[in-house]
């Protein structure tokens, strides 16, 4: 008789992919059709194995996916959390838009954490809260890095698959040092636990932190999100629903009577925010006519 389990993978590494079914974890191979079929199981996947004599098996179906994060590849996350630096690096509006693009894009609930706020001077500081007041109206969850945001962010994390994005050197390790009570380790020593060694295999993998599993990401620089259509980048800006322009469609740019326009002359939209859009939109627009 053939017996199968359901299971997630929690890791995928040259060819094998582990999945934690019950309290095991069971070392797997995928099916050998996948391939032919052009598919391939991702880290978060729940998953159907066949199971073999020696406690190993075979990855036979994979279950429906309800989002994707393409930066890392990996699926079915409950929440991103993405760490913006105020200062040191400076905070990025373009870099923070394409990211929170990329997550609307792939159907991914996000929480913004803000950090380094101590670092800014009081002008600064006006400017970096009215942002984050900002995103918070839109309907973004918005926190700060101090321990009372944290120990509200980790009330709602029991049990999730979360990820943690991050422009490098913003206090993504830091953070994930406060988010956990038993990873009590110098921040230094957080990439080597959490397989980021500079002589260590790149891959992906869910690490369990206290009573949720955390997907470890790269640091960035930059993002590129030139694969989404341009007409397609203002969906991604969640607000912009809510106003209405005389002439559909429209793509806020250079038409008259639009609503999303007069919104920014208001102050009701984000200048910033507005700013990037444009941008986004005719960087789109300039790499269609490159070819």
């Amino acid at each position: 008789m053939i017996m199968t389990e359901k299971g997630k993978i929690l890791k995928a590494l040259s060819g094998f992919y582990y999945v934690q079914v019950g309290e095991k974890m069971i070392t797997c191979r995928a099916r050998g059709n996948f391939r032919n079929d052009g598919i391939v199981p991702l880290v978060g996947d729940n998953v159907v194995i066949q199971m073999t004599d020696n406690d190993t098996g075979y990855v036979v179906e994979i279950l429906d996916r309800k989002n994707e994060l393409l930066r890392p590849k990996v699926v079915n996350i409950d929440h991103n959390l993405i760490i913006i630096s105020a200062k040191d690096p400076d905070f990025s509006s373009k870099l923070l838009n394409k990211i929170i693009c990329l997550n609307e894009n792939s159907n991914i609930d996000i929480i913004l954490i803000f950090t380094k706020l101590d670092l800014l001077n009081e002008i600064e500081q006006e400017y970096m809260y009215k942002v984050m007041k900002y995103y918070k109206s839109i309907g973004y969850q918005v926190y700060t890095n101090d321990e009372e945001d944290i120990s509200k962010i980790k009330s709602q994390l029991s049990g999730e698959y979360i990820a943690i994005s991050g422009q490098s050197g913003a206090g993504k390790s830091s953070f994930i040092n406060k988010l956990s009570g038993n990873l009590n380790i110098e921040t230094a020593e957080i990439s080597k636990h959490l397989g980021r060694g500079r002589h260590t295999t790149r891959h992906i993998e869910f690490y369990k932190l206290d009573d949720f599993y955390i997907a470890d990401t790269p640091g960035f620089s930059s993002i590129d999100i030139t694969f989404i259509e341009k007409e397609d980048i203002q969906y991604l800006f969640r607000e912009f629903s809510d106003y209405t322009c005389k002439f559909q469609p429209c793509n806020h740019v250079e038409e008259v009577n639009c609503g999303v326009k007069e919104a920014v002359k208001t102050g009701e939209l984000l200048q910033s925010r507005y700013e990037d859009y444009k941008m986004f939109f005719k960087e789109k627009e300039t790499q269609k006519k490159k070819y």
